[in-house]
């Protein structure tokens, strides 16, 4: 083979091979986000406090009507860069969560960018097409391509807990 050929393409492959692998982070003010923590018991408690609620209401509203109606999930889990692009909007300083409820009667959460006053953001998180269509709302009478995020993963039935180790 020729040497032209040769070294340049070692210096390829060797160069791939020799990138850290980096371990992003999202920026955080410790102190801001303190005000949020919870203990894990306090977290426990509150989703039991959450459950126990949710059985005596069951108890107390004859019928199925509380599932048909309301369908209410214990948890939605969103991936790290639906959240990610609602932390990036143009002048977002929190993150707001609102209650929904889907055709089917299940209680969705929607989440939207807020600003530092606690006002939505109404913007395009995402450019391009969107990965769901909402019913009942064309895209033409859409609000300036305004997005939110919702389609997390409902718990349960995808419900699971590590711990960091």
């Amino acid at each position: 083979m020729n040497r032209n050929v040769i070294v340049p393409l070692f210096l390829i492959v060797f160069l791939t091979q020799c990138t850290p692998q980096r371990d992003y982070k999202i920026p955080l003010d410790p102190v801001k986000a303190s005000r949020h923590v919870i203990s894990i018991q306090e977290a426990e408690q509150l989703k039991n406090g959450f459950q126990q609620a949710k059985k005596e209401l069951r108890r107390q509203i004859p019928g199925n009507y509380l599932d048909s109606a309301f369908n209410l999930p214990d948890a939605e889990m969103f991936n790290r860069d639906a959240i990610a692009a609602l932390l990036n909007a143009k002048g977002a300083k929190n993150l707001r969560i609102y209650l929904g409820r889907d055709e089917k009667g299940q209680v969705r959460f929607v989440l939207l960018p807020a600003d530092a006053e606690g006002r939505d953001i109404l913007t395009t998180l995402v450019p391009g097409p969107r990965a769901v269509s909402v019913p009942g709302i064309s895209s033409a009478t859409a609000r300036d391509g305004a997005q939110a995020m919702e389609s997390g993963q409902r718990c349960p039935p995808m419900c699971q807990t590590t711990q960091d180790k």
